[in-house]
């Protein structure tokens, strides 16, 4: 068989070459030493000017503040009340004081900012916890508030009603989440996974709250209730509004939330998720924010212990992208943990037919299904889809690999709509990330004799092939039987995009499951990822991802005969390092290269690579 080497080449960046060490401000243009309390103000000063609506001339950094001929220090950052002077002891109206991550100092130098100017309010953060501050009239008196009027409010605007049209997009969603964890982890008494479960709760009823008619926002808390839960602990009518919400959220999606399911947290540590997220709209953020924020979120809280870890996004983008699915084509996941394959399917659908929310909608119960082991997971991924516009009754928690009599039957009992139901030659794409290794090792006997894969094979050195035994295997590794459960439940001309560990497509010992592939699947590439690419995600495990398509045995053994190619791609750029931090593409003269809307370009093959795969799809005609 030939087969058509891609090898896409090129030196991986020096992420400290350069202007990698520095950063420029967003407020005045500067160049700064970009250090960590530099990067927390750059995220105040976005979250200041897109988010509160302050205007950027009305903001000045590193503000020298006097008290008398006492010089106190600077002043991070500084709102002032309006443009006539950036005198902070005559105009000065929010103080900012940010700190690098896990340092707690900072608050008594923010209030002396405070006493020393006309200074109303005061921030401070730390990049994982935040702070709002008030002075009140007595001198040295402060009280902590939810947070700061937005450009235009007064304090008490804080007591109004808020509206659905006071919500802003985020530009960093992952913020949040870390600032809640952290404050939750060391409120609540919860184990890990426990308090992740309370989290995820309430994210929801954010989803929900927006996703409703209504023009009012339910997901919010007035000033005087948090004054009301930081003195007492108690407000009723922050709670009694969270709990109607809550009940509208379980009437409203019965398959995510039981009916008996109950809020847990404190309602203080209820307020404080509720007062970080209230202001900022989850459907008006980009896609991209909300991906990444989701999936370091889970993967942080979620680690598995059979095998399982999460796709980075480069990967996920690169298999849907080849596979190119169609409006009309049916998509399953079996291994679909939160669900993020089969939300950028329904995003690269979106995009290339142009589907407004109802669209992806329809789209997406009528055309994508995901399974998974992990009830917490699914759950997950019920709520992950709910967010991305729908489907979420397509998802449910199952052993794929059962039996198809037991596992279609058991999915019929817990009422998965027929378009999800797995059923062998069912699907037209399978996009899937199978658990790795041996820890997770199947040793059912009902599940394994339904696979050529856990029989014994020997290899036949007069013919040089392998031969299938009648033998069953002891226990197999799941990452292998997938590749065939996946191959059983695609329709003929299907198309399968699976990541799997190289060990698969290079061991000797596991000639006999590349033999099968070639025998029963045309195909169609092999892309190899760089070792970085799970290594932030809690996995050395070197991959691929191999595209399969599942074709008629007389054209399949035409094929065979005849020869055909593949394409293969050595992907050597995966956009960030082993630390998960990202790489940025440079010109000859180091500076960071800008594309769309004047951002850093990431320094990435993939692109490349998709570009190279359709040139070859459309090559050899292979018809999708």
């Amino acid at each position: 068989m030939d087969e058509k080497q891609l090898n896409l080449s090129g030196d991986v960046l020096e992420t400290e070459k350069n202007k990698e060490g520095y950063v420029k401000d967003f407020i005045t243009g500067k160049i700064l030493k970009k250090t960590p309390e530099e990067e927390r103000r750059q995220e105040i000063e976005r979250r200041l000017v897109e988010e509160w609506g302050y205007p950027k001339d009305l903001i000045d950094i590193e503000v020298e503040i006097q008290f008398g001929s006492q010089k106190l220090g600077r002043g991070d950052v500084i709102v002032f009340r309006d443009k006539d002077s950036k005198d902070p002891n005559k105009n000065a109206y929010i103080i900012v004081e940010v700190k690098r991550e896990h340092r707690k100092d900072g608050i008594e130098q923010l209030e002396s900012h405070i006493n020393a100017t006309t200074a109303e309010f005061g921030i401070w953060y730390n990049g994982r916890d935040i702070t709002f501050k008030r002075r009140l009239r007595k001198p040295h008196q402060f009280q902590e508030i939810s947070r700061i009027p937005r450009y235009g409010e007064k304090f008490e605007d804080l007591e109004k009603q808020l509206m659905k049209t006071h919500l802003k997009p985020t530009f960093n969603l992952k913020i949040r989440f870390d600032e809640i964890h952290n404050y939750l982890y060391a409120n609540e008494g919860f184990l890990k996974e426990k308090l992740f479960e309370e989290i995820i709760k309430l994210i929801f009823l954010k989803i929900v709250d927006e996703k409703t008619p209504r023009k009012e926002v339910w997901f919010w808390i007035s000033e005087r209730e948090y004054e009301e839960l930081i003195k007492s602990g108690e407000s009723k009518s922050f709670i009694q509004r969270i709990e109607r919400l809550w009940n509208e959220a379980k009437r409203l999606y019965p398959e995510i939330l039981d009916d008996g399911e109950r809020l847990l947290l404190k309602p203080l540590s209820m307020a404080e998720v509720v007062r970080r997220l209230q202001e900022i709209s989850f459907m008006k953020t980009g896609d991209d924010v909300k991906g990444v924020a989701f999936q370091t979120f889970i993967h942080e809280n979620m680690r598995g212990d059979r095998g399982e870890f999460f796709t980075p996004q480069p990967a996920i983008e690169l298999a849907v992208a080849m596979l190119n699915p169609d409006y009309h084509e049916s998509i399953v996941d079996p291994a679909c943990g939160s669900g993020r394959f089969l939300v950028w399917a329904m995003e690269h659908v979106k995009k290339r037919y142009d589907l407004d929310s109802r669209g992806v909608a329809d789209y997406a119960k009528a055309h994508i299904a995901g399974i998974d082991i992990n009830q917490d997971l699914v759950k997950v991924a019920k709520m992950y889809m709910v967010l991305f516009d729908d489907g979420y009754s397509n998802i449910f928690d199952e052993n794929s690999l059962l039996p198809f009599d037991e596992l279609v039957k058991r999915a019929k009992d817990k009422g998965v709509p027929i378009p999800a139901i797995p059923e062998p030659d069912k699907f037209e794409i399978i996009l899937t990330n199978p658990p790795f290794g041996s820890k997770g090792k199947i040793n059912d006997s009902r599940i394994l004799r339904q696979f050529d894969l856990a029989h014994k094979w020997k290899f036949d050195k007069k013919k040089s092939e392998w031969i299938k035994t009648s033998k069953l295997l002891r226990e197999q590794t799941p990452e292998i039987l997938f590749i065939e459960r996946c191959w059983q439940l695609l329709k003929p001309y299907g198309r399968i995009a699976i990541v799997l560990p190289n060990g698969i497509l290079t061991n000797s010992t596991l000639g006999y499951v590349r033999q099968w592939i070639i025998d029963h699947t045309r195909i169609l590439a092999v892309v190899s990822l760089p070792q970085e690419t799970f290594i932030p995600y809690g996995t050395g495990t070197k991959a691929s991802i191999l595209f399969l398509q599942k074709l008629p045995v007389e054209k399949l053994e035409e094929l065979n005969t005849e020869g055909y190619q593949i394409f293969m791609a050595v992907a050597e750029k995966i956009g960030y390092d082993v630390r998960g931090r990202k790489i940025f593409r440079k010109d000859e003269d180091g500076e960071i290269i800008k594309g769309e809307n004047n951002m850093p370009m990431i320094e990435t093959d993939i692109p490349e690579i998709i570009e190279k795969f359709s040139e070859f799809r459309r090559k050899y005609n292979l018809g999708f």
